[in-house]
């Protein structure tokens, strides 16, 4: 049973290379906030795709070692990045699944990219392809195929994102929204972090929604200086923008963004 085991992660590893090659190529964000800037740049991620896919062929029609020990690589440092995005509290998804893995990195995601290294390093020393270990599958092979793929199914974000995209086609601007919601996804943003010692109130002074965004004021002290804090807040997507600036002498200087761009701002 162990053998059958090690055997049966090679063409399991090889689909899911090969599906993230294919989520990253076809799959974009749908970040509602045109200002938003992307994690990393679409040649980065084609790169990454690239190599995905590349490795997952190689899984499924070749045994030889090299192919092996990068497989092994490779999900070690996919590890490793995202145990350091979760470490870091980053807002910055892992990519994994190209638009899909929008969501902040966590403890789901090390987990899964943890269990991935350990199915490589299971793998290594299998003599057979992917190809010849699908061909000569017996029973006992589909079921822990099945397995795994419920396992990793269980411990994907991403199926969510998957299923409300399928479900979800009203645009942005147009999408009902609860304060509560955006309430709450201020509060768990860095923006909100960087300024939460600022403000000399636990209510906002003003609140209201432009399109995709829903702004946010709070009074605050910054530099000995009586000023306010806007924050916006995008309403749409699975992982929801917050920028945050500063409005002093009515003009809010954007402080999460672009350097150089403003807010024009007049309070109601």
């Amino acid at each position: 049973m162990i053998h059958l085991l090690r055997e049966v992660q090679v063409p399991f590893l090889g689909g899911v290379l090969l599906l993230a090659c294919a989520t990253k190529l076809v799959v974009r964000g749908d970040d509602p906030d045109p200002a938003a800037t992307p994690p990393h740049p679409r040649s980065f991620v084609l790169c990454v795709a690239l190599a995905e896919g590349t490795l997952g062929v190689a899984l499924l029609v070749t045994p030889l070692g090299i192919v092996r020990l990068a497989d092994v690589v490779f999900f070690a440092t996919a590890t490793s990045v995202i145990a350091d995005l979760t470490r870091r509290g980053s807002e910055e998804g892992c990519g994994c699944f190209g638009g899909l893995s929008t969501a902040p990195a966590g403890r789901r995601g090390v987990a899964r990219a943890a269990l991935l290294m350990v199915a490589a390093i299971a793998s290594a020393g299998v003599p057979r392809t992917g190809v010849e270990v699908l061909g000569s599958a017996t029973g006992w092979s589909v079921v822990l195929i099945a397995t795994e793929c419920a396992l990793l199914l269980a411990i994907s974000p991403e199926l969510a994102v998957a299923v409300e995209r399928t479900r979800q086609s009203i645009p942005c601007e147009l999408r009902d929204v609860p304060l509560s919601e955006t309430y709450a996804t201020l509060r768990s943003s860095g923006a909100w972090r960087e300024y939460e010692e600022s403000l000399t109130s636990a209510e906002p002074s003003d609140v209201w929604r432009e399109l995709c965004n829903r702004y946010v004021v709070y009074p605050a002290r910054i530099d000995d200086r009586q000023v306010e804090v806007v924050f916006a807040v995008a309403v749409g997507g699975r992982r929801p923008h917050v920028r945050a600036g500063v409005v002093r002498d009515s003009v809010c200087e954007e402080q999460d963004g672009d350097a150089g761009s403003q807010w024009a701002h007049s309070p109601a």
